[in-house]
């Protein structure tokens, strides 16, 4: 019981502290932009959840090219501010993905240690 509050605890503050760091590289200190939450909530939760099941990790990278595709047909569309965000969002997204596969990489001999 003790462990699984303590694992609850963890993710809420990895959570926390994601969300922080992906609204500061997305918008940087300025605090009152509180319509474009959306994007370092979804890019924190989506990560908490790559860490706690990795084998979501190739549906995220099918999200990303889902996202892409909807990006190119609302820009199509002239909708480019939505076009804008959903790009911004899906970017993020592949380079938190690479960045959590990257230990498999390196575990499977692709890129070589240092």
């Amino acid at each position: 019981m003790r462990s699984r509050i303590y694992s609850i605890l963890k993710s809420v503050l990895f959570f926390t502290i994601s969300f922080v760091v992906f609204y500061i590289l997305e918008y940087g200190f300025t605090f009152n932009l509180w319509d474009k939450l959306l994007s370092p909530f979804l890019l924190s939760g989506l990560m908490i959840v790559m860490f706690l099941k990795p084998s979501t990790k190739r549906c995220m990278l099918v999200l990303v090219g889902v996202c892409f595709v909807i990006m190119i047909l609302a820009y199509f569309f002239n909708f480019l501010d939505f076009s804008n965000r959903l790009s911004s969002f899906g970017f993020s997204l592949l380079i938190v993905t690479i960045f959590l596969y990257l230990p498999q990489i390196i575990k499977e001999g692709y890129i070589k240690k240092f």
